[in-house]
Protein backbone atom coordinates (compact mmCIF):
# COMPACT_ATOMS: atom_id res chain seq x y z
CA UNK A 1 0.00 0.00 0.00
CA UNK A 2 3.01 2.45 0.88
CA UNK A 3 4.28 2.07 -2.52
CA UNK A 4 0.61 2.76 -4.39
CA UNK A 5 0.74 5.98 -2.37
CA UNK A 6 4.14 7.11 -3.34
CA UNK A 7 3.30 5.81 -7.16
CA UNK A 8 0.42 8.49 -6.52
CA UNK A 9 2.80 11.30 -4.86
CA UNK A 10 5.15 10.85 -7.56
CA UNK A 11 2.59 11.21 -9.95
CA UNK A 12 1.22 14.34 -8.51
CA UNK A 13 4.50 15.62 -8.44
CA UNK A 14 5.37 15.13 -11.95
CA UNK A 15 1.87 16.95 -13.06
CA UNK A 16 2.44 19.23 -10.90
CA UNK A 17 5.32 20.50 -12.29
CA UNK A 18 4.05 20.51 -15.52
CA UNK A 19 1.65 22.56 -14.24
CA UNK A 20 3.76 25.40 -13.57
CA UNK A 21 5.91 25.07 -16.45
CA UNK A 22 3.03 25.62 -18.57
CA UNK A 23 2.30 28.55 -16.70
CA UNK A 24 5.65 29.55 -16.62
CA UNK A 25 5.95 29.40 -20.17
CA UNK A 26 2.84 30.27 -21.60
CA UNK A 27 0.96 31.99 -18.69
CA UNK A 28 -1.22 29.54 -18.01
CA UNK A 29 -1.94 25.82 -17.98
CA UNK A 30 -5.71 25.42 -18.66
CA UNK A 31 -5.71 23.45 -21.84
CA UNK A 32 -8.26 25.26 -23.55
CA UNK A 33 -6.66 28.72 -23.39
CA UNK A 34 -3.40 26.87 -24.36
CA UNK A 35 -5.16 25.08 -27.42
CA UNK A 36 -6.80 28.56 -28.40
CA UNK A 37 -3.78 30.32 -28.51
CA UNK A 38 -2.40 27.45 -30.66
CA UNK A 39 -5.06 28.18 -33.25
CA UNK A 40 -4.97 32.04 -32.96
CA UNK A 41 -0.93 31.19 -33.75
CA UNK A 42 -1.90 29.25 -36.43
CA UNK A 43 -4.45 31.61 -38.18
CA UNK A 44 -1.93 33.92 -38.15
CA UNK A 45 0.67 31.92 -39.65
CA UNK A 46 -1.79 31.63 -43.01
CA UNK A 47 -2.48 35.02 -43.18
CA UNK A 48 1.32 35.87 -42.93
CA UNK A 49 1.67 32.99 -45.22
CA UNK A 50 -1.21 34.50 -47.85
CA UNK A 51 0.22 37.85 -47.72
CA UNK A 52 4.48 36.30 -48.43
CA UNK A 53 2.19 34.85 -51.68
CA UNK A 54 1.66 37.79 -53.33
CA UNK A 55 5.17 39.13 -53.30
CA UNK A 56 7.85 38.58 -55.00
CA UNK A 57 11.83 38.95 -53.82
CA UNK A 58 13.87 41.11 -56.52
CA UNK A 59 17.07 42.34 -56.46
CA UNK A 60 16.95 45.95 -55.14
CA UNK A 61 19.02 47.17 -58.47
CA UNK A 62 16.02 46.84 -60.33
CA UNK A 63 14.77 49.30 -58.10
CA UNK A 64 16.24 52.50 -56.37
CA UNK A 65 15.81 52.51 -52.73
CA UNK A 66 18.84 53.36 -51.09
CA UNK A 67 20.01 51.10 -48.65
CA UNK A 68 18.01 47.93 -48.27
CA UNK A 69 19.05 44.73 -50.17
CA UNK A 70 16.21 43.60 -50.79
CA UNK A 71 12.56 44.83 -51.39
CA UNK A 72 9.05 42.49 -51.51
CA UNK A 73 6.61 43.93 -54.37
CA UNK A 74 3.23 42.87 -55.30
CA UNK A 75 4.00 39.63 -57.95
CA UNK A 76 0.84 41.31 -60.06
CA UNK A 77 2.98 44.79 -60.64
CA UNK A 78 6.36 42.96 -61.99
CA UNK A 79 6.81 42.81 -65.44
CA UNK A 80 8.77 39.26 -66.09
CA UNK A 81 11.37 39.65 -68.38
Amino acid sequence: MEELIESFENQLIYLYDEKLQLEKGLGTSDPKEIVGQFKQLEQELVRLYGIKERYKKVPSKEITISDIKNVFIDKNRIREK
